[in-house]
């Protein structure tokens, strides 16, 4: 559909600018005619605009042989000498239709002309000019056409490939999160049958979650926190007193997009390296609130900050890279140690998913 609004865009552009330009002539030669007597004028007049019409006449139909053999094709040699023998003929053409108009309607006037061969000569040079005017015009909108249709194409190839390096650095958070629920469920075998099979039901949950996730770029932001809710609630399982969680969630952030898994990823190092190395109870906090145009997530756990393992590591470059990908230099994530918690940060535009 897009291709035909803009075959039919280029179609009525080309013939405004086509007829503005010859009647933009027409309206010089026939002003130019306002000597004689008003019969010799009219003659005049209308054989000039004859000829205008003509030289329309003519330009389209090189611009439809030009079209046809692709001369002015970029990925084609510049035919020069086939150019030049073409704006020749054209010319020869057009001054023939000027002589014959003139036989139509002056009854031959010109040719009663001293030094016609001269006259004729410089007609011939006069058009070559305009036609050569002409080829040049058009030769540059179709080197600004293809400018423009480069430009677009370049747009849409790095649209693709964003889209590509987003689902490939989806399809590497997803089987990180698989695995380490797999780890929980296996811990939770030798101590609580019934607590592991709850844990299977919440795990089959998640995963529902996450492949429904895995056909778009972002989900909302409530939809993250019911999988996260999930996914605490297993490994509350596992820790039991151990993980504290506590929500700070501002009302009406619920349609705020994000990447998926983005959050669960930062809860899941809260859990590795808070709640896992924590003898005692460690609390997690996740809070959401506005700052402005934009929305503030962070994900906080006891503990201090060490150096990151090789799967945090990946886990926060993931993020970072997915949310540059999605949102630009609007959002961000880091990472940080703020009153003896270890605090991830998210900064998100408030766009709806």
């Amino acid at each position: 559909m897009n291709n035909i609004q803009s075959a039919s865009a280029r179609r009525r552009d080309y013939w405004l600018c086509q007829l503005a330009g010859w009647g933009s002539l027409s309206v010089v030669a026939v002003m130019s005619s306002s000597q004689g007597d008003t019969e010799g004028v009219v003659r005049f007049a209308v054989a000039k605009t004859a000829c205008m019409i003509s030289g329309l006449m003519l330009s389209h139909g090189w611009h439809q042989f030009l079209s046809s053999r692709g001369w002015l094709d970029r990925n084609r040699a510049f035919p020069f000498q086939g150019i030049l023998a073409a704006l020749a003929l054209l010319s020869v053409l057009q001054v023939g239709f000027l002589v014959l108009s003139d036989l139509v309607f002056r009854r031959g006037d010109v040719l009663r002309e001293e030094g016609l061969p001269i006259i004729l000569l410089m007609l011939f040079f006069l058009w070559f000019g305009a036609f050569l005017v002409w080829t040049l015009c058009y030769a540059m909108v179709l080197s600004r056409r293809r400018a423009l249709r480069f430009e677009l194409e370049k747009l849409e190839l790095e649209v693709n490939i964003k889209d590509a390096e987003l689902r490939a650095l989806q399809a590497q958070i997803n089987p990180h999160f698989f695995f380490n629920s797999l780890n929980s469920i296996r811990a939770l075998i030798y101590q609580d049958a019934d607590a592991a099979a709850r844990a299977v039901s919440q795990l089959a949950g998640m995963m529902r979650h996450t492949l429904q996730a895995g056909r778009a770029s972002t989900v909302r932001l409530a939809d993250e926190l019911a999988a996260v809710d999930a996914y605490l609630g297993m490994e509350k399982l596992r820790f039991d007193e151990r993980l504290q969680l506590t929500l700070e969630i501002e009302p009406g952030l619920d349609e705020v997009a994000m990447p998926p898994m983005i959050l669960q990823t930062l809860v899941e190092n809260a859990v590795k390296h808070g709640v896992e190395r924590s003898a005692g109870p460690c609390r997690i906090t996740i809070r959401a609130r506005r700052d402005g145009a934009l929305v503030r997530l962070s994900v906080a756990n006891q503990g201090v900050l060490t150096d990151a393992s090789a799967s945090t590591r990946l886990g926060l470059a993931n993020a970072s890279k997915r949310l540059d990908l999605l949102f630009g230099p609007r959002a961000s994530c880091t990472l940080t140690e703020l009153n003896d918690s270890v605090v991830a940060s998210i900064v998100l535009p408030q766009v709806g998913a």
